[in-house]
């Protein structure tokens, strides 16, 4: 490779590989804030497969920026090549003298581990994956002795297993981060630039004043903002005009704040859909139902525009 594509690789090509490994990583925390337990196999697996991805990602950034010529398959080490976390790190080490954070390797050997040897366990007969939840629980029970999962926890209690989680995870990322920011500047690339509206700016970027979990939570929070806005104002003007225009369907309000949860966890709640279909259905009559749906088009289209003409003569002539 000559001088200016070694610079392109660098900056340009891992800087891609920084904003994909930012959503991995944002994934698994959003699914950790989503879960209510630890015996559903299939949420273990997204967790810890957009965990496990995104980090060996960041770890592989970080080699590709210390090695002179990436695409040198003699001087590039064979770990590069492979799937584990813990080779990465004994690799990345060699070029820093920071050290990882406290838990960091024991949650890069879950992630080793859960890669090479859960990532496909369904696909091989007479295995089905029922240790996953085994081999999650023994780095957080190793890690955070208080965490008992030999009985049933409470939703309140379980908060406090995915604080753990999600911050230990957003330590390492930031921790890797951190290398591939100072080694970029010390060769002049700009890997480190990322999109600032992304979701892998808010596992790098926000998590500097913030933890990881603390992320989510204010995410959640502007949400319920959000929503306590529109409850509470009755104005007539923009979205509102549309709003106050609609009949809304019936609820049930003892569900409503399960609804809500689920909203803020990036849900639809399964009772929502069907009573929505069946109130759809009652309707009956066609056209009607065309409309409605139409009307609901507009709710968050970003092409549509409100007219708020109104509302500002109203402010003027006051």
């Amino acid at each position: 490779m000559l001088v200016d594509e070694i610079w392109d690789f660098k900056s340009i090509n891992m800087g891609r590989e920084l904003e994909i490994s930012g959503e991995f990583i944002y994934e698994s925390a959003k699914k950790t804030m989503s879960i209510t337990g630890l015996n559903n196999q299939y949420e273990i697996n997204i967790i810890l497969y957009t965990g496990a991805v995104g980090i060996e990602r960041l770890q592989k950034i970080y080699l590709c920026l210390v090695q002179q010529n990436p695409n040198d398959k003699y001087s590039v080490p064979k770990c590069l090549m492979g799937h584990n976390h813990l080779e990465l790190e004994k690799e990345i080490e060699k070029y820093t003298i920071d050290k990882i954070p406290k838990n960091g390797k024991g949650l890069l050997g879950i992630f080793a581990e859960y890669y090479n040897n859960y990532r496909y366990a369904n696909y091989i007969p007479k295995i089905n994956g029922g240790d996953l939840r085994l081999l999650f629980i023994s780095f957080l029970k190793k890690q955070n002795g208080k965490f008992n999962f030999d009985e049933p926890c409470s939703l309140s209690q379980f908060e406090v297993f995915k604080r753990f989680y999600i911050n230990e995870l957003g330590k390492i990322a930031g921790y890797f981060y951190g290398l591939i920011e100072h080694k970029a500047r010390d060769i002049n690339t700009y890997t480190y630039e990322i999109e600032s509206s992304s979701n892998a700016a808010r596992v790098f970027w926000s998590t500097r004043g913030r933890s990881l979990y603390e992320q989510m939570l204010i995410e959640q929070n502007a949400i319920k903002e959000l929503l306590l806005y529109i409850y509470k104002n009755q104005r007539d003007s923009g979205v509102f005009r549309l709003l106050n225009h609609m009949e809304s369907l019936e609820m049930d309000d003892m569900l409503i704040n399960d609804y809500l949860a689920d909203l803020f966890e990036e849900k639809v709640n399964d009772w929502l859909i069907d009573h929505v279909d069946d109130m759809y259905e009652e309707i009956g009559d066609i056209q009607k139902i065309k409309e409605r749906k139409k009307l609901l088009s507009l709710f968050g289209d970003r092409s549509v525009c409100f007219d708020f003409e109104d509302l500002e003569d109203g402010e003027n002539e006051s």
